[in-house]
């Protein structure tokens, strides 16, 4: 069961080990929650205000430098934005990759590599440019044709964190910008 909440999400940009992640404070009028999922991995530093689709709420811990912590969290599924506020967050501390503190979450997650391509679309595709090839690995058939002809997408946030951080990268160095609002990527115009 999920629940629909209004609340105000400041999402903080952060580097380590394995690229640039990003982490937020969800406040709500039942109370501050953390929010660690992957759909925030697409979105710039800023403050976000509208609708948060919450699957649930529950308690996380990890050790990192020596301390332990624990943090009420919120599992956003979806968010529903009404305004925008992007920039610089303020001190922002430094926290953990949760791909490093999170690892049984990433085995039960899947990225398009994982899905099976039909022998047809293999065929189809096998004598295709090299960098298509590359689309078709790391997005799957479906996005992968998408992006070839530069068509708006919208990723998946289920996938592994790691694949969905490469997607991110691969857009971005594509020319495709993110729109946090419709959350999609659509090509800049030149």
């Amino acid at each position: 069961m999920s629940i629909r909440i209004n609340g105000t999400l400041v999402i903080k940009e952060i580097k380590g080990a394995n690229g640039k992640f990003c982490v937020g404070d969800l406040t709500t009028p039942i109370g501050e929650f953390k929010v660690k999922e992957s759909i925030l991995d697409q979105f710039s530093e800023g403050r976000y205000e509208g609708e948060f689709l919450v699957e649930n709420f529950y308690l996380s811990s990890y050790i990192w430098r020596g301390k332990s912590t624990t943090d009420i969290r919120a599992k956003v599924m979806e968010i529903f934005l009404d305004t925008v506020d992007e920039g610089k967050v303020d001190d922002v501390p430094s926290e953990p990759d949760p791909i490093a503190t999170e690892p049984a979450a990433a085995a039960n997650q899947t990225g398009p590599s994982d899905i099976p391509v039909p022998a047809a679309l293999v065929q189809e595709h096998e004598n295709q440019d090299p960098v298509f090839q590359e689309l078709l690995e790391l997005f799957g058939a479906d996005l992968a044709d998408l992006v070839w002809v530069s068509k708006d997408v919208k990723l998946d946030p289920t996938v592994d964190r790691a694949v969905f951080r490469s997607q991110r990268d691969r857009l971005k160095e594509m020319g495709y910008v993110f729109d946090a609002k419709s959350q999609g990527w659509s090509r800049k115009e030149e």
